[in-house]
């Protein structure tokens, strides 16, 4: 059985930067780190080591996201008890969560020993308000996130010496692209590497960009072998499958993610039913204008916002619960808009269906 991020730090984690140089499975970690909870504990113009925040008062604060609280906790214990990990500082820290403006956005520093420095971005929270920030990014010329990603590694930049690395996972993946194709060139110079995990790609008249040309070999985009939202609106084939012990959409999980002696595990393709489903719903949101593409995303989110949950963990945990709101507002919607509504949840239903039978009769039936 192959191991996860976590074994990765337990057999690795005494070994310094300079034994084990920098690699895909640190850049995993510091991706999913940058989702633990830092507010309280770590001002904007602060520095903290992540020894330092290990016995902190206000520590169950970090932990407080309810889908991976358990994970996210064996992560810090283990990199803050670590060799590798555990001088490690962060800085630089900016949470903003606006509901108004549709805003989810988090990004922080990560200085590391032997003067590595990674700048991050934080990926989708479990807030309705991150949600819908994701769906905008398929017809809005630019939201919120990508504005203030641009303004944060510009500022974050003038307060590093040299070369640097940035990334993130999901959507903070996407602002990593972003916010690196539209900071000015002199910065763009100072980037060593732009890491994207699994998040969603970009619009055509973005790739043939300037910024984007300039930044483009630098960019390591990897994906698991079912992607869904790394796929979404992907156009550059540049990039590389990671073997995922996850189920369909789970996949997009770090935790999922295999590795094995140390670096992670790399598949030829992605899934052959996944290619056809991310072509699908990549040609059908292309051939839609900005105005289709609004409706069906504020009837996606008016979907959501009517189950009455929190977050997207209440949401998932109560579906059937909330069937037959969904279904009442799915009647008070346009028919156009309903069908298309329903298009798409019935491929991602049917995908991760078949990716579910595939893996159960391969690692239960044939094992």
């Amino acid at each position: 059985m192959s191991d996860s991020i976590l074994d990765y730090l337990e057999e690795y984690g005494g070994r310094t930067f300079v034994e084990r140089p920098f690699g895909n499975p640190d850049v995993v970690a510091l991706s999913q780190l940058c989702y633990l909870k830092f507010d309280g504990l770590i001002g904007e113009g602060d520095t903290v080591t992540l020894r330092g925040l290990h016995n902190h008062k206000s520590m169950a604060v970090m932990l407080e996201d309810p889908k991976y609280a358990r994970e996210n906790g064996r992560l810090f214990d283990r990199m803050s008890n670590s060799i590798r990990f555990r001088d490690l500082k962060i800085s630089h820290y900016r949470n903003i969560i606006d509901k108004e403006l549709q805003t989810q956005f988090c990004a922080m520093t990560f200085h590391l020993p032997e003067d590595i420095v990674f700048v991050a971005f934080r990926g989708t929270d479990e807030t309705m308000v991150g949600w819908k920030e994701d769906f905008n990014l398929t017809y809005m010329d630019q939201v919120p996130a990508q504005r203030l990603s641009v303004e944060y590694l510009t500022e974050a930049a003038d307060l590093i010496e040299g070369r640097f690395f940035v990334g993130g996972h999901s959507k903070g993946g996407h602002l990593s692209i972003y916010s690196s194709m539209h900071v000015p060139e002199e910065i763009q110079d100072r980037l060593i590497n732009i890491y994207c995990l699994d998040g969603p790609g970009f619009m055509k008249s973005m790739l043939e960009s300037e910024g984007y040309d300039r930044i483009r070999e630098r960019i390591v985009k990897l994906i698991p072998q079912s992607s869904v939202v790394g796929m979404l609106s992907e156009r550059d084939d540049r990039y590389t499958v990671i073997k995922s012990s996850g189920i369909g959409l789970l996949q997009h999980n770090l935790y999922k993610w295999e590795i094995e002696r140390g670096e992670l595990v790399v598949e030829d393709n992605i899934n052959n039913r996944t290619r056809i489903l991310d072509r699908t719903v990549n040609e059908w949101i292309e051939g839609l204008d900005q105005n289709s593409r609004q409706k069906f995303v504020d009837g996606l989110y008016d979907i959501i916002t009517s189950c009455d949950a929190d977050n997207r963990v209440d949401f998932l945990a109560n579906f059937i619960k909330n069937a037959a709101q969904i279904n009442k507002t799915l009647r008070e919607l346009d028919e156009e808009t309903a069908q298309m509504l329903k298009e798409v949840v019935r491929m991602l239903i049917t995908s991760a269906t078949i990716n579910f039978a595939e893996e159960y009769i391969r690692n239960v039936l044939y094992k």
